[in-house]
Order: structure tokens, then sequence, then C-alpha cells
């Protein structure tokens, strides 16, 4: 970026790779993706600020933006998907992969571009290298600094493979040009391939009037088909994203994403209670038993830190944080007692460890709630395509027959299995799905708030972690002993005092924690299993059928 990175470090973003037009910048602990784009680009520019104000679990989550008049640059700051992009996934696949391992990326990018389409906004740079991934797997549609630029820029060699034929005749750009490039990193994430010739003007006329790609057999007629219709040289004969979200395919492939993500979740449940048995022992073991030799007390130099009370975690409770002063006096400079203090605070593997659970599960959870809300949609648009009674002039037989191509229903298959899927349709209760998906919402709102106390906790604990917990400790073992400090022992009270420990208060409210969690959870399972599977009540009569 050469001298436009002064910009940079003004926001307090430390710089530790620079890119043509990018920079990765840390600010504290997090990282960061920042792009740059010339104020000039105004679309761009108001297209982003829109996206700013939607927050999606699949597409990049746009942080912060500013601009720097004296360079005539806009900067976006968006998160760092650590997992890589879908192209490097792509080229590191040894074996073909799996039909629902396509078919759950299929549904994510479709989830993310359906939201852009319906706020009006188009990608015109779909590739696999805008499509990225969490360190948790779970997908973020991004490149949207491109916005415009490069569906009219045809040059450009890397997503020209991806443009939709009317992008190299001249037509408009629009929704169903997005559709063309899904349908290009379909074929690319089967086959590994993309279109290619030896020139580029090969390539236009290949694109233009070739023919349509194939899927390899191995791959369901169901996939073949989505594939054939994306790629339609005619846009309007291409589906919606909503369209390809409503194909009883996706219903089914979104119905297990959520069942297995739930149950990964459970497991990840169990390790941040093991997490917390850890600092428990923490307490009992290596606090205790690493105090010896140290002093503290009152005489000499005070340090004051930062106590804390947890008030217990329920959904929609709020975190009580209080400030103390605690007098830590060292004698004779660095004390085992002053060494085990930092010890305590440096507990960085256990921090680290909670707080990727906790962004784990807000990733996790965020992405359940709107694979739930899709299914809901999705059967609500399934179910508008059949009318309640049968015609009989047979007048729209030509649009019903439009409808069920676009919903990947096909007549070939047999009027049976698509009379089967029609009662199907009018026995589920769609409104009830349609309000559990709107209760998942309020349940993954609850969740965040009982995340982001518990995340807020976990900063402060180990930062405060604690002389106060020593202090208290170390009487505690005097008394067990008979001497406190210098005191004879018939001065000490009777009772053991009670050891006040901090560390036991956050273990408690990382377990009422997980404890809400798993209603949150238990919830979510609920709601699953009371999704028809679509797929499977037609399958024996769909299974050898052809395509149309």
């Amino acid at each position: 970026m050469g001298n436009k990175q002064s910009k940079i470090p003004d926001k307090d973003y430390v710089i530790i790779e620079e890119g043509e037009n990018f920079i990765v910048a840390k600010k504290g602990e997090e990282t960061f993706l920042v792009k740059e784009i010339p104020q000039t680009q105004t679309q761009e520019i108001s297209d982003i600020e829109i996206l700013k104000q939607k927050k999606h679990p699949h597409i990049v989550d746009l942080k912060n933006s500013f601009t720097d008049e004296k360079e005539n640059m806009y900067y976006v700051v968006m998160e760092y998907c650590q997992g890589g992009n879908l192209a490097k996934k792509i080229q590191e696949m040894e074996e073909p992969p799996q039909e629902s391992e396509v078919l759950s990326r299929m549904a994510e990018i479709c989830i993310a571009l359906r939201t852009i389409h319906d706020k009006g906004l188009l990608h015109k740079d779909l590739t696999p290298e805008n499509i990225f991934l969490t360190e948790f797997g779970i997908l973020r549609l991004a490149g949207f600094e491109a916005f415009h630029q490069k569906g009219k820029d045809t040059s450009n060699a890397d997503s020209k493979n991806y443009l939709a034929p009317e992008v190299f005749t001249g037509e408009t750009y629009d929704a169903k040009s997005d559709i063309w490039s899904v349908g290009c990193i379909l074929f690319k994430l089967c086959t590994k391939k993309s279109f290619s010739a030896e020139t580029a003007a090969t390539l236009k006329h290949k694109i233009i009037s070739g023919a349509y790609p194939a899927l390899p057999e191995h791959f369901s007629p169901d996939l073949c088909q989505l594939l054939n219709n994306m790629l339609q040289k005619d846009p309007k004969a291409r589906p919606t994203a909503s369209e390809i979200l409503a194909r009883p395919i996706f219903i089914d492939c979104l119905k297990e994403k959520c069942k297995t993500t739930v149950e990964d979740l459970y497991t990840k449940l169990n390790n941040l209670r093991t997490l917390a048995d850890g600092l428990e022992n923490v307490h009992e073991g290596t606090t205790i038993g690493s105090l010896t030799g140290g002093v503290i007390g009152a005489v000499g130099g005070i340090t004051s830190i930062v106590g804390l009370i947890l008030a217990p975690f329920t959904l929609g409770a709020s975190l009580i944080v209080t400030g103390v002063g605690v007098g830590v006096g060292v004698l004779g400079g660095v004390t085992a007692g002053a060494s085990n203090i930092t010890k305590m605070v440096n507990q960085s593997s256990d921090r680290k460890a909670v707080n990727n659970l906790i962004k784990e599960f807000k990733q996790k959870i965020n992405a359940v709630v709107s694979w739930l809300q899709e299914i809901s949609d999705s059967l609500q648009t399934l179910s508008s395509q059949f009318p309640q009674t049968s015609d009989t002039d047979g007048s729209d037989d030509n649009l019903k027959k439009e409808n069920l191509t676009r919903l990947g229903l096909r007549a070939a298959k047999g009027m049976g299995g698509i009379a089967e899927l029609m009662r199907l349709l009018q026995v589920v209760n769609i409104g009830k799905i349609a309000a559990q998906a709107s209760r998942a919402v309020r349940v993954a709102e609850a969740a965040t708030g009982v995340l982001s106390g518990l995340f807020l906790a976990v900063d402060i604990f180990f930062i405060a972690m604690d002389a106060k917990e020593i202090h208290d400790i170390k009487q505690a073992r005097a008394a067990e002993s008979g001497l406190e400090e210098s005191e004879p022992l018939n001065d000490l009270p009777q009772q053991k005092p009670e050891v006040k420990s901090e560390i036991m208060r956050f273990v408690k409210s990382v377990r009422e924690a997980a404890d809400n969690l798993n209603g949150v959870l238990d919830e979510l399972e609920d709601m699953i299993s009371s999704i028809p599977s679509v797929q499977a009540e037609n399958e024996l009569e769909w299974q050898n059928m052809e395509l149309m």
C-alpha cells in the first residue's frame, strides 16, 4: 500500500502483513483484514456501508470503515478469516468431495447471496478466492470491496472464468448473473476444474456458446440438474438463490447441518465444563501447593488491582463487575507469592481456550438459527408453488412446469412422487415451523448475552487474578497449621477462615453459563426434530428416474 498505510496506525492498528491493496493488521488481540478503495468508487462504498449494518453468519463481518481525505482513499476493516479461502481448500483436496460436503457449501453460499440480493445488491465477483472460512469452518462470503468493478472489467483472468455470458455480450448484469458464477463454483467444487481455454477470445466464445459442463456420474441427478439450471445461457431460465434453497435436497441438507452442529456444540459444552474443572484444580492444587516462602501483607509497596464479583449467569442476566483494591506487600524483592500471582495471571492457555469456545458458540449458534430461518422460508416457498386444489382446465400447466423445474422437481420423477411431496407439504404445519424459527432468533439473542458476559468475565478474571486470592489462601493455610503469620496459636479464631476464592466464583459462573447454554441447545434440538425430511419421503419413488 506504500505511503497509504500511514492512516492505519492512526487508528491503533498494528500492521502484520501488507499487500498490493490490503493490510493484515492487529488491534488488541484481534486480527483484521483492511482493504482500500478509491473514494471515486462511490457506489461500492455505499454498498459496503449498507452491508456494515447487516450482521450475518455467512457474510464476512465488516467491522469498521474510515477515510483518508489526503490520500482520497476509503478503508474497510473486516474480520480476518483464519480458515483461508475456498480456492485454497479446493486446491488442497486429495479426494473428490462427498456430495453432502458440496451441498453444505453451496447452501451457505446461496444463503449469503440471497441476503445481499434481498437488499438490492449484486456481488459481481463471485469466485472461490472471495469465499472464506472461519477457524470453525463457517463459510463467509467476501469480496465486497470489488462491487461492480470486476463485473465490468473482463480482463481479470481469475474472475473471467466465473462471469456469465451476458457480461461478454454487453447485456445487463443482474442477480441471475451472480447465479451463473455460483454454478461455476459448484463445478469447481466437484471437479477442481473451471472454464478454461488457450486464449481469452476462445474462453469468451466457450462461455457464450459452449456446451454445459457435466458433473462426474457419481454425483446425484439432483445435483447434476442444479448445475444444469444455474448454467442456463438465458438468465431468466436460471433459478434465484431462494428457489435453489427451496429445493428438497437443500432443505434436508440444512436440517442435517443443524442437527450435527448442535451435537458438536453439546460436546464443546462438556469442554467448557472441563475447563471449569481445570481452573478449580489450579485453585486447589497449584495455587495452594506453590505458596512457600512468600510473604504477603501490608508492609512495603502496595499494588492495587481490580477484583471482580460475578453475578450468576441466567438468560438475559447482566454481568455485575465491582472494583476493589487489595494491598500486596512485597518484602525483599520478588517472592514466591508474587511469582505465583504472575503464574496465575498468565494462564493464557485456559484463557484462550475459554475465549475460543465462546467464539465458536457464537458463530455456530447464529449459523444454526439462520439455517432454521432458511428452512422455514424454503418450506413456505415450496408450498406456495403447489395449489391446495387441483386444476381442472390445465391453463397454468406450463407455469407449474417452470416452477417445478426452478425448484428442482422434475416431471420425469413421476407425478406420484410430486403428489407425495404435495401431501407432505399440506400436512406439515409450516406456520408452526415459522414461529419456531422466530423463537430461535430470541433464543440466540439470549445465548449471545450469556456468551458476551462470559467473555467479559474471562478478560476481567485473568487480569484481576489475584493477590487477594493468595492472601486468603495464605491465611487459611496458617489457620490450618495453627500459625497465622507471626501470631501465636491461641490468638487464632477457633473456626478456620473461609477462602472466598475469586477463582471459585468464576468457576461457578462458567458452570452456570454452561447450564444455560445447554438449555439453548435443548431448545434448538427440539426445533430441529420438528422439521420434516422432504427428500427422504420421495426417495424410493424418485431414485431411478432420469433428468428432464
